[in-house]
């Protein structure tokens, strides 16, 4: 009897040690600014993307991420053939947008919830839930909860199935980052999402286009559209930068 109540004295005494240590959770707008502000450190990651098209298999690449503070990012996608040329993207400062900004856009288009998000990469993460006003699943994105670095995206159509997948598997923060390896010219026009690049115009419109998807930028009654395999928040971000 003794060593009975000795055991449950001992769960009780910890109960509120453990429940110390655990973090409470930010609010979402707090998340979100956390994220688009971005790590205060240099990282290096690999990153795997998915594009899941309706009836075939996904498809996948592997890049290389490497950021320092203040917006600067530098993209490489890993070729599966190692004499194939890699494609390199470099985000300058210039493409940076405050992140009050981007919140505001997020906020107009979406419904925002903030939960757990489990592991990624080894780091833990807070879980974000975009939807709709009409309640639909657009986007889910898991924080890392130390540095607010997004660990992973995924991308849903309306139906409900799942469209793309970025997800980092391999990630050292802080790191060294070389600023020598962000000298390229950053893309000019518009802001580009993650690996698209500009194909070329015609008969008034530009298209753009990762490989896998595509999206369009065109005039339509006075003012510019763009339609094409975006979601809504990355399709107002290009018409906001393409409209300057």
């Amino acid at each position: 009897m003794r060593k009975y109540k000795l055991a449950l004295a001992l769960v009780f005494a910890a109960g509120p040690a453990q429940a110390a240590r655990r973090a409470p959770r930010p609010g979402a707008d707090a998340l979100l600014l956390k994220m688009l502000s971005g790590p205060a450190t240099g990282y290096a990651a690999v990153e795997r993307v998915q594009v899941f098209l309706p009836g075939r298999k996904p498809k996948a690449i592997k890049v290389g991420v490497t950021g320092l503070p203040g917006g600067l990012r530098r993209l490489e996608v890993l070729a599966k053939k190692k004499k194939a040329p890699a494609l390199v993207q470099v985000r300058g400062a210039g493409q940076y947008e405050a992140p009050e900004t981007g919140l505001a856009r997020l906020r107009a288009l979406y419904e925002i919830a903030a939960s757990t998000g489990g592991m990624v990469a080894k780091r833990r993460t807070w879980r974000i839930e975009l939807r709709l006003k009409t309640g639909v699943l657009r986007r889910a994105l898991w924080v890392d909860r130390d540095s607010g670095l997004l660990m992973k995206r995924e991308t849903y159509r309306d139906d409900g199935t799942l469209a793309r997948r970025e997800r980092l598997v391999k990630l050292e923060l802080p790191a060294a980052v070389d600023p020598e390896s962000f000298a390229a010219a950053p893309a000019a026009g518009p802001w580009m999402p993650d690996g698209f690049v500009f194909l070329g115009e015609s008969g008034g419109r530009r298209r753009y286009s990762n490989g896998l998807e595509n999206y369009d930028i065109f005039p339509d009654g006075g003012r510019l559209a763009v339609a094409g395999d975006l979601a809504e928040d990355d399709a107002a971000r290009v018409l906001a930068t393409a409209a300057r």
